[in-house]
């Protein structure tokens, strides 16, 4: 490799570097945002699995009056909001094990 060569490259590999550093802060982020997702769904999944959503949808089912406007989302009162929040929110949490053990696992 000549010498133009031999910097071209290593100006191509240090933009390559350069682009992943400015990647970490945004990988921190997701890592508080997940971790965020995490308790929040925890407080969903305790609110529709333990008894309380299925005795307030039996109150709206016998008539009671309860405002169930939201700002756009679905209701938490919908049958399956909620449940395929949870759905969704697995999933996504497999994919990203299956990503990282793919990128981990070298053998």
């Amino acid at each position: 490799m000549d010498k133009v060569s031999a910097q071209q490259r290593i100006d191509e590999v240090q933009a390559i570097y350069r682009e992943w550093l400015a990647l970490q802060p945004k990988l921190v982020q997701a890592q508080k945002d997940w971790k965020k997702s995490v308790k929040l769904m925890a407080q969903l999944e305790a609110f529709y699995l333990q008894g309380e959503y299925r005795d307030l949808f039996e109150r709206l089912e016998h008539g009671e009056d309860l405002n169930l406007t939201t700002e756009g989302e679905y209701s938490v009162m919908s049958e399956d909001a909620i449940w395929n929040a949870i759905q969704e929110q697995e999933q996504q949490l497999w994919q990203l094990l299956h990503f990282a053990v793919k990128h981990l696992d070298k053998s």
